[in-house]
């Protein structure tokens, strides 16, 4: 599936100007985030269901 994301111009140029260095592709990088991101909040929320008991 395919998304569309808007970024502002000057951040997506630096984040080129690093990642091109490394052979990092935005695609790849976004979806490691979103990976990261989902772990962390899945995390939160056994917490929360732990406190909750």
């Amino acid at each position: 599936m395919r998304q569309n994301v808007t970024l502002d111009p000057d951040v997506y140029e630096e984040f080129c100007k690093y990642a091109g260095k490394k052979g990092v592709k935005i695609s790849t990088w976004v979806n490691l985030k979103m990976k990261e991101f989902i772990e962390e909040e899945k995390e939160i929320e056994e917490l929360r269901k732990k406190r909750s008991k």
